[in-house]
C-alpha cells in the first residue's frame, strides 16, 4: 500500500506547483488591473501597457508563466508606483521634517552646498532672508526677504540628517548642507 502512495503523492504534487504559480500569475495580473484602472494614468500609457498586460494573461492561461511574470515586470515598471507607496512615502518625507520648527531653524545658516555660499537667517516667527556676499565689502551684505521657512523646508524632498548645528537635506538634485552659523568668505 505504501509503495502505491508515494508515486500518487508525488503525482499529486506535480499537479499542485502548476495550480500555485497559475495562482500567483493571476494575482499579479490582478495587481496590474488595480494600477491600470488608476483614473489619473495617462490613456495612451494605459491601452500600451493593457496590451502587454493581455498578452500576459494569455501566456498565463496556456500555463507559461514564467514569460508571463515577467512581462508583467515589464508593465509594472512602465507604470507609476501605487498610490499607497506614493502617499508612505510622503508621509515618510514629512515625518523626517516635523522637527524643523521656527525654534529649531531659528538663526543663521551657511548654505554648504555649491560653489558660492549663501546664508539664511530665520526669525523666530518663521520669516527668513538670504544674503549672499559682497565681495568688496568682505561681508554677507546682500540680502533679500526669503521665503517662509516652511516654504523653505517644502522645497526639499526629505531630510537625511538633522543635528543641532547641522541639516542635510536629499533629493533629485543630490544633496544640500547647511550649517548653524554665519558663512566665511573664500580667503578670510
Amino acid at each position: 500500500m505504501r509503495k502505491k502512495l508515494i508515486p500518487a503523492i508525488a503525482a499529486l504534487s506535480a499537479l499542485l506547483v502548476p495550480l500555485q504559480s497559475f495562482a500567483t500569475c493571476k494575482e499579479k495580473i490582478a495587481e496590474v488591473d488595480e494600477r491600470i484602472a488608476d483614473p489619473e494614468l495617462d490613456t495612451n500609457l494605459r491601452n500600451a501597457v493593457k496590451q502587454f498586460r493581455d498578452n500576459a494573461v494569455s501566456m498565463c492561461d496556456q500555463g507559461n508563466d514564467a514569460t508571463a511574470m515577467q512581462v508583467l515586470g515589464y508593465v509594472e515598471m512602465m507604470l507609476p508606483p501605487p498610490r499607497a507607496e506614493v502617499e508612505a512615502a510622503k508621509q515618510a518625507d514629512m515625518a523626517s521634517k516635523a522637527h524643523l520648527t521656527n525654534e529649531y531653524l531659528e538663526g543663521v545658516w551657511c548654505s554648504m552646498t555649491g560653489e558660492e555660499r549663501s546664508q539664511l537667517v530665520f526669525a523666530a516667527d518663521g520669516s527668513s532672508r538670504a544674503c549672499f556676499s559682497d565681495s568688496m565689502l568682505g561681508a554677507y551684505g546682500k540680502c533679500v526677504d526669503y521665503e517662509p521657512a516652511a516654504e523653505w523646508i517644502g522645497g526639499f524632498d526629505r531630510v537625511e540628517g538633522a543635528e543641532q548645528d547641522r541639516i542635510v537635506f536629499a533629493g533629485n538634485g543630490g544633496q544640500s548642507v547647511y550649517m548653524r552659523g554665519e558663512c566665511k568668505l573664500h580667503g578670510r
